[in-house]
């Protein structure tokens, strides 16, 4: 994944700038997608590399620090918690890739 992909999802120009935040953002993302799924997944499956920018796309959109922001009387919510998590939707996007787990029958002899 690169920062060129995720600008082309975007669909606008972005500051030059901005660049190295997307970068480091596609290294974060793809850091907690390999903790998700385990080191099975192949990162180039198009549905891991959606994920991945969809996520980073996510994290553009938010500011630091803001928890919820709401436009009808401009409210903001400020807090500690950060958007550097898997969003719902990214790990249910994610289970066909994850590890599976399953029991193995042992039998004395």
């Amino acid at each position: 994944m690169t920062a060129d992909e995720v600008i082309t999802r975007l669909g606008r120009p972005i500051p030059p700038e901005d660049r190295f935040r997307i970068e480091a953002f596609i290294h974060d993302v793809t850091a907690l997608v390999q903790d998700y799924c385990g080191s099975r997944y192949q990162e180039n499956a198009p549905g891991v590399r959606a994920v991945i920018c969809g996520e980073v796309i996510r994290w553009l959109a938010v500011q630091p620090g803001v928890i919820s922001e709401r436009v009808g009387d401009m409210e903001v919510q400020w807090g500690a918690a950060g958007t550097q998590t898997l969003s719902a939707a990214a790990r249910e996007g994610l289970r066909p890739y994850r590890r599976r787990f399953g029991s193995i029958g042992l039998y004395r002899v």
